[in-house]
């Protein structure tokens, strides 16, 4: 229990070297000293994502149910990353353990498809998400919209808005070279993220943009697929470097000028937030907590998913007017340092813990 005035908190979620959104956002949260203000165990329960591989997911999981029972420091808190899919089986019986081990419990909701996989399932399935949130001391979402949706389908009271946030410190936009004008994105290839409509609307704009303009696709996910249609369509001037981490991250977003990522869905991407510490405009869609983040015709545009169109129109604007990139990423840099900035998000959640213990 609670020892030298410090919470013991055991925190379950992905490896934290995985390709993860929730492994970015608990790595930025250690960046700033975390575990400094608190007794921080750290249990993985998957090493990385990628399809198929089912038995050796289903050890990792085994692995960390043991460690949940028997290995396991006796904490005051559980802290529980949970996502879709098979993420929710995952977290629901580790939820229950450490219910039968009497600790608090906090599940901390990041599923960008959380909605669908929820009211596109069977009523058994249903109940056990209902009982899931039900169950816990308290529940942390990344928006207002995720936690009407929580409100929604569960009595629980205790419903927190933690925003993903950004380390401002590492993220200090750099000129790049003059000539150029560099749009980028970051996240999982694919539909889902809205790379095929970006890569779509490049090509319709190629003949109004400046032909000094560059599109970056970092990530993971259809590489493949996206490497094939660039070299079919003999399309020029995009670069899919694959996945960007550490020192490499940190200088695609310092040397971008535009961002979009035009997501059918999404919890808080952290992708756009560490775009605003940067200091650039955002193109994106008003889906999961996005709008929180990206005021429509202030910090960026936002536009509808699968509008190719208004997409290629918005990236001409803002390819060909330097005044407005320039203003709109002066707005983004202040809305990222008002809401988002790493060092105050720690603060809340260390509020949140205080909450939870003394209840």
């Amino acid at each position: 229990m609670m020892s030298n005035g410090k919470l013991k908190i055991v925190m379950f979620g992905p490896h934290l070297s995985a390709r993860s959104g929730i492994s970015n956002v608990i790595n930025n949260w250690l960046d700033v000293g975390l575990d400094k203000k608190i007794h921080f165990q750290y249990i993985s329960t998957l090493t990385k994502y990628e399809n198929g591989r089912y038995l050796h997911k289903f050890c990792e999981a085994f692995i960390a149910f043991f460690r949940c029972v028997v290995n396991i420091n006796q904490a005051d808190i559980a802290h529980i990353h949970m996502s879709t899919g098979a993420s929710f089986y995952r977290k629901f019986i580790l939820l229950k353990i450490t219910k039968m081990k009497k600790m608090k419990t906090i599940i901390h909701l990041h599923g960008s498809t959380f909605e669908s996989f929820y009211f596109n399932n069977n009523k058994l399935i249903k109940k056990l998400i209902v009982n899931c949130f039900n169950s816990a001391d308290a529940v942390i979402v990344l928006s207002n919209s995720w936690k009407k949706f929580i409100k929604k389908i569960s009595s629980n009271k205790k419903i927190f808005i933690i925003y993903n946030g950004a380390n401002l410190k590492r993220f200090v936009k750099k000129e790049g070279e003059k000539n150029k004008i560099n749009i980028t994105f970051m996240g999982r290839l694919g539909q889902r993220k809205g790379t095929y409509d970006l890569l779509q609307a490049f090509v319709k704009s190629t003949s109004t943009i400046p032909t000094n303009t560059h599109l970056t696709l970092g990530g993971d996910g259809d590489i493949k697929k996206i490497k094939d249609i660039i070299s079919k369509q003999k399309i020029k001037r995009v670069h899919v470097p694959g996945w960007l981490c550490g020192k490499e991250k940190i200088k695609a977003f310092n040397e971008c000028d535009i961002y979009v990522l035009p997501s059918y869905n999404e919890g808080l991407p952290g992708s756009i937030l560490e775009a605003m510490a940067v200091g650039v405009p955002i193109i994106s869609t008003p889906v999961g907590g996005i709008p929180e983040a990206v005021i429509d015709n202030k910090n960026g545009f936002l536009i509808q998913p699968g509008d190719i169109e208004h997409l290629a129109n918005r990236l001409t604007l803002l390819c060909t007017n330097n005044e407005l990139r320039q203003q709109m990423g002066i707005e983004s840099k202040k809305i990222m340092q008002q809401k988002f900035d790493i060092i105050h998000i720690v603060d809340k959640l260390m509020q949140v813990y205080g909450d939870v213990i003394n209840r």
